[in-house]
């Protein structure tokens, strides 16, 4: 199933046309045409069928381009792949091109010839795709002040990696993206935290925390602040979560230390105290519709003593001496 690193980099493909041009402009010198723009993903036959597919670019002459962000392998692209080319090709009588964006570099020689299908007889299908694998290399060439959106892909490639050089990678796709209008660059700050494993996202909150022990470049300062801006954020977030949700357990705990005592029961001092002390919303509604019935404090919590059922007193009677140790 697609993962949230495969999603950003479709949501961020599909609102900026433009980033795929550049990207294999950058990486194999070729120029897309500018007119090429994210159309409807969804391919329909004259049958009602649909072959869903991650990105199709049309642009002017009935150009058009297929974009599949492949992560692993999946068999069914051996028949998805030169299906969706084909019914494109037939639907626009122009020949397109299927591009595989990868970070492995497995993945990309799967890529490369699993679309080729023969038959015994001899009969051979094959639709040998455009594979972008954005390894070390390519990783480097993304990291282009010129084109500082494309800090996003390499950050991207580094999904599987953690070490010295993935790092320095990350740091310097935060820097670059620093160049980005605000708007972009708060939306492609959080993109590159979205695709980047806990185990990374792990390692850069530590030597964030440790600057002093770790050289610190330019590009290491400006992720640090933001991971500590990030922090800051989160921690607002769940102290305010914390408080609304200490606020309604006393409000639920005050509502059952009145019914309990508007029903004759007394709580002793040991019986509020743990009252007060539960926070579980379950719990305190649990003990709130028991104290309805119940015929003693313990009765409502849980806790009765088999053979011990206190009668109610009523309201305003003088509470027996042997009442209290129960």
């Amino acid at each position: 199933m697609p993962g949230t690193p495969h999603e950003v980099l479709i949501v961020a493909l599909r609102e900026q046309p433009g980033l795929l041009g550049a990207l294999v402009s950058t990486l194999t010198g070729v120029k897309l045409p500018r007119s090429l723009k994210p159309s409807d993903a969804t391919l329909r036959f004259v049958k009602p069928a649909e072959l869903r597919l991650d990105l199709v670019y049309r642009g002017g002459q009935r150009r058009w381009v297929l974009v599949e962000l492949q992560r692993g392998v999946d068999p069914a692209k051996r028949r998805r792949w030169p299906l969706a080319a084909s019914l494109l090709h037939d639907q626009t009588g122009v020949a397109g091109d299927v591009l595989v964006i990868t970070a492995r570099r497995a993945v990309a020689r799967w890529a490369e010839r699993v679309a080729c299908v023969r038959t015994r007889l001899g009969t051979v299908l094959q639709l040998k795709p455009v594979v972008l694998h954005l390894g070390a290399a390519e990783s480097k060439a993304l990291l282009d002040e010129r084109h500082p959106e494309l800090a996003l892909f390499a950050a991207w490639a580094m999904q599987h990696r953690h070490g010295p050089r993935a790092r320095a990678v990350v740091e310097r796709a935060f820097e670059l993206t620093e160049r980005l209008p605000p708007a972009l660059r708060r939306a492609q700050q959080r993109a590159i935290l979205s695709v980047l494993s806990e185990r990374m996202l792990a390692l850069l909150r530590e030597a964030s925390m440790n600057p002093d022990k770790i050289p610190e470049t330019p590009a290491a300062r400006k992720l640090r602040l933001f991971l500590e801006a990030q922090g800051r954020k989160k921690g607002r977030a769940e102290g305010e979560a914390k408080g609304e949700a200490r606020g309604r357990a006393e409000g639920r705990q005050e509502a059952l230390m009145t019914l309990l005592r508007a029903r004759g029961l007394s709580p002793s001092r040991d019986d509020e105290a743990r009252i007060r002390a539960c926070t579980d919303p379950a719990k305190l509604d649990r003990w709130i519709a028991r104290a309805a019935t119940a015929t003693s404090v313990r009765e409502a919590l849980g806790t009765r003593t088999p053979g011990a059922r206190a009668r109610p007193r009523a309201p305003g009677r003088p509470r027996p001496a042997s009442a209290s140790r129960s």
